[in-house]
Parts: structure tokens; sequence; C-alpha cells
């Protein structure tokens, strides 16, 4: 007590002198930690956040998978699974239209974004403390980046909520470098020449909606043992012209999980013609707690997904539902059965 009362004065004394408590010390530091966030910029965060404001959309996937749904108090709508194996979430307010000083007032203790998708700036204005969740500045330029950069993100998240979330942040990446190598010491074997290529679309509920060079499908691709088309094109989300598909010829078509499966390729006059639509190789890819394509944590399991479509024979001794039942057990926690994992594979909701 005695020491908060010397720091409440020095707060005081601060105010009179220079107009405004500092941002850079804490109160009282021993209830706030300093993390690094993926802009490399250091922020004072509580040590254990309890009400925070997900403007980034990849995060409340993060932060649910690592137990702390309960601390989410704004996100975008969730998948049909995120509500069924994360009831927590219910209870979180949609983050559409809520202004910085809506926020201020809900006492949010921190709010996640990413430049490009949100101006930071406001939400610095009304008070707030900023999180930078991920940034298109820093995309990876080889595979290693990519591999260090995605369970950088997963570290942060565990760093962001706790011990207990950063013990299963530590799981998740040992697993990930696992099923990486394991995977790798098969498709790193294949020569470029008899790899399928691959074109990637269907975000923004475009065919022509993609991700570019140095994306995450970029990346999942080159693993999974494809060669991946998009990475013509520049920006972590790009759109593909009609003229270059036709010209690629892909092998394989892949759809985001996103994408409205009613609005099906192999329907579509001008895509008929296309090597992967006469052959059948058209496949939308899975959606589970979040779609698999979109910086998932479930972008691991995708990647043993899609070694399956592209090199069959090679794969043919993995069980992909085995697979799934293993990964939601051990490193989330959470139990599925053989029909959900068919149903997250198909991109259906639950039962």
């Amino acid at each position: 007590m005695k020491k908060r009362r010397v720091l409440f004065m020095l707060g005081i004394l601060s105010t009179v002198l220079f107009g405004t408590v500092s941002h850079t010390v804490p109160l009282y530091a021993d209830e706030n930690k300093v993390i690094t966030d993926m802009c490399d910029k250091k922020v004072e965060v509580p040590v254990n956040p309890k009400r925070i404001a997900c403007m980034h959309c990849v995060s409340p996937e993060k932060i649910m998978t690592l137990g702390g749904g309960d601390s989410i108090s704004l996100m975008a709508e969730q998948s049909p699974w995120a509500y069924r194996l994360y009831p927590e979430i219910k209870k979180a307010k949609s983050n559409k239209g809520v202004t910085p000083e809506q926020m201020r007032e809900m006492n949010i203790d921190f709010v996640l974004y990413s430049p490009g998708m949100t101006k930071e700036e406001p939400y610095i204005a009304a008070g707030l403390k900023t999180v930078c969740a991920f940034s298109p500045d820093k995309g990876p330029r080889n595979l290693d980046e990519f591999q260090e950069n995605f369970k950088r993100e997963i570290s942060l998240f565990g760093d962001l909520l706790g011990p207990d979330a950063k013990a299963r942040a530590d799981k998740y990446n040992a697993y990930f470098d696992r099923q990486v190598k394991r995977i790798l010491s098969i498709t790193s074997k294949i020569d470029k020449n008899n790899r399928p290529s691959v074109y990637y679309g269907g975000l923004h509920t475009s065919l022509l909606g993609s991700q570019g060079k140095g994306s995450v499908m970029h990346w999942n691709t080159e693993v999974s043992g494809g060669n991946y088309l998009p990475q013509a094109l520049d920006g972590n989300h790009a759109t593909a012209t009609l003229q270059q598909v036709l010209s690629w010829n892909p092998d394989i078509i892949l759809l985001s999980g996103y994408y409205d499966s009613s609005d099906d390729p192999r329907n579509n006059p001008e895509w008929a013609e296309l090597k992967a639509v006469k052959s059948g190789r058209v496949y939308r890819l899975p959606r589970g707690i979040y779609t698999w394509d979109h910086a998932s944590g479930e972008g691991v399991l995708l990647m043993i997904h899609m070694a399956g479509i592209f090199h069959p024979d090679l794969f043919k001794e993995w069980d992909m539902i085995k697979e799934m039942k293993t990964f939601y057990s051990e490193v989330y926690g959470k139990t599925i059965t053989d029909q959900d994992a068919e149903r997250i594979l198909k991109c259906l909701p639950p039962l």
C-alpha cells in the first residue's frame, strides 16, 4: 500500500508539472507488463487483460484457441464452429460501428489492429492502448521467415494473455514445427517441374480475389509441394485478372473457405477450358474455427490437407481425420468427432 501511495503521489505531481500522466510509466508497475507487438512497437498492457477489442480479423481466433475467449469484448462475427467449440465468445459484442470513444467508455484494455486494415491514430487519440497483431510491411521473404513470423504471432498472443496462454502458444509452435518438418521431409525432394501449378481464389466474393507473393497461402502451398501461381501478384490481398488465370491454366484451383460455393468455376463458361476445371481438380478449402486459408492457426492442418491433394500417392498413409482430432485435442484442448472433422473439411457447419 505504501508503494502504491508513493506512486499515486508521483502521478499527481507529474500531472501538475506537465499537464498529463506519462503513458510510458504505469501507475502501478506490478499490474502491467511490456510486450513487443508485430510492428516492433513496445506496448504496456495489463498482466491479465479482461476487455480486448479485436479490430484485426484473425485476432479472436488466436485469443480463443489460447484460452482467452472470455477476454474478448468486441469482434467481428465468427464461424459456427468457433461458437460451438468456444461458447464463451458469445458474450462478445460486434465491433461494427463502435467508435474509439465508446471503447474508452467500455474500459477496453487494448485494441488489436493491423496497419492497412485499421488506422491506429483514432484509438490513440481517444486514450486507448493499441497492439499491432499483424504487419503487412513485414511480410516474410522466404519459407524460413514465414515459419518464424507465424510462430512469433502465436507467441505474441501468448504473451498478451498470460502464463496459461503462453504455455498453449509454446505447445502450438512445437506442433507447427514438427508438422512442417514432417511435410517438408517429403515435398522438399519434389522437383519444381513435378509440382502441380496452383491457383488460389475466392477472396472478397470473387473468383479473382487472391493472396499474392509472400502471403500465407503462398508459403502454405510451397510447403505442401505446389507451384503457387498468384505469387506473380503483389500484395497480401491481391486481385488477378481473368486473362492471367487463363494464361496460367492451373492444374489445381483452390477456393477460399469464405467463398460462396454456389458460384462454382465448374459452372462458369469462362473457366470451362482450364485444366483444373476439366479434370475436376477444384477444391473449396476447409472452414473450422476460422477459415483455414486466412492466417488461421488451423493453417498447419491446411498444409497437410493440401499435400494430400497435390501428391495423393506420397501422402496416402496420412489420415487427415485422425490428424485433425489429434490437433484439436492436444493443441486446442477440444474434442471433435469423425463426423465433425468431415464436416469441417467440407466447409460445412456443425449439426
